[in-house]
């Protein structure tokens, strides 16, 4: 018995290439997208962090400050003081603990320090809450 040949192997054909670029084309979109979301979760991971590190060590000096010292005018020039980058901004809001029943001793005060900054384009809070305790 004799084998016929249907076909001889001269190389790669011009089918062959159409199926290769075909093939290239539907999934370069899709990986592509993949990087581009996955660069921009990145870069959202990233600014969060320099908002949240920003927002303890604000936190963390206003541990190392006098009780009387820690008032709203440390928002005056919060921005210059700890190097926030242009497009961060913080704010301390300070409430006194016995505000509303004064017959509570002034010796715990409430700060709120929010950090605002933009992410492509949108606007985002992080905000902490603490509490500054008169020492004796």
């Amino acid at each position: 018995m004799k084998l016929k040949k249907c076909r001889e192997n001269k190389g790669i054909s011009m089918a062959d290439v159409a199926i290769a670029i075909l093939i290239l084309c539907l999934f370069a979109g899709t990986i592509g997208s993949l990087y581009y979301e996955l660069a921009s979760y990145t870069a959202e991971i990233r600014s969060n962090a320099m908002a949240i590190h920003y927002a303890v060590k604000i936190a963390e000096s206003t541990d190392k400050m006098l009780y009387e010292e820690v008032q709203e005018s440390l928002n005056q020039d919060i921005n210059n003081t700890y190097s926030l980058p242009e497009n961060f901004s913080a704010n301390i809001e300070v409430k006194n603990y016995n505000e509303n029943d004064s017959s509570k001793q002034d010796i715990i005060k409430i700060l709120k320090i929010t950090i605002n900054y933009q992410f492509l384009g949108k606007s985002r809070v992080y905000t902490i809450q603490k509490l500054k305790i008169k020492e004796v």
